[in-house]
């Protein structure tokens, strides 16, 4: 599901940046742009679950842009987010953002308990305090993604029958497979000069993935197109989709 923020630009599908900094200066097939950047945004997602089981929540997502980071929380038994919010420190990776948000904010619920105010009040407060009701409750709720999960030899006989994972998805998925093996016939199949070799290839796929379609295999999980998304009831922040 993609959130609508007024402020944050969450990532598309068509851009290719690294989920913990934004960075466009990633590798193919990454998703981070190092392996420190990766750890940095661990651990402050990790420092953040403090503050989030403060607050009871059921869902939370953090997203950021290039002027703000934020993190949305939605409480057990509320259907209103409250939404935590911070600017962004020039030259500072969103972790270290993050990492100001979660301890400011921190130190305010402390302030609340020290000057005789229950725990409970405390995290209501500040939860009432940044409610943003305008925000539907099912923006931060993750949806299930599921994706093919296919072997190395099973990837190579997909890309030999010149077809996408999605293909794999539709009702019709052996008639793409056998129309895919039938237009790459026509040039590999010896009878019209192609090579021998290729057509065992292309036969082989195309066995290949008919078996995978007969008992096909996914991963699946649950996560935000663009943001990060928090699980209060397994206590894990997964990355975007």
């Amino acid at each position: 599901m993609t959130r609508t923020i007024e402020i944050v630009e969450c990532g598309t599908a068509s851009e290719r940046k690294c989920v913990s900094c934004g960075t466009t200066h990633i590798k193919p097939g990454r998703r981070y742009c190092t392996k420190e950047c990766r750890q940095q945004i661990d651990w402050v997602l990790s420092l953040s679950k403090g503050l989030l089981r403060t607050f009871n929540a059921r869902y939370a997502a953090f997203s950021f842009s290039t002027t703000h980071v934020v993190l949305d929380v939605l409480p057990v038994c509320s259907d209103k987010i409250s939404r935590f919010i911070t600017t962004r420190t020039g030259g500072s990776k969103p972790a270290n953002d993050l990492k100001t948000l979660v301890l400011q904010y921190g130190e305010e619920w402390h302030n609340l308990v020290d000057n005789n105010k229950s725990r409970s009040y405390a995290s209501l407060f500040l939860l009432s305090k940044n409610c943003k009701k305008s925000t539907s409750s099912d923006s931060i709720k993750p949806e299930k993604n599921m994706r093919p999960r296919l072997s190395k030899h099973e990837n190579a006989s997909l890309k030999i029958l010149n077809l996408d994972r999605e293909d794999l998805f539709t009702d019709c998925n052996v008639v793409k497979i056998d129309s895919a093996y039938k237009s790459m016939a026509k040039v590999c199949h010896p009878d019209v000069g192609g090579d021998n070799e290729k057509f065992k290839e292309l036969a082989e796929a195309r066995r290949q993935m008919v078996m995978w379609v007969e008992n096909p295999q996914y991963t699946s999980r649950k996560a935000l197109e663009g943001c990060w998304s928090y699980d209060g009831f397994t206590g894990r922040w997964s990355p975007p989709l």
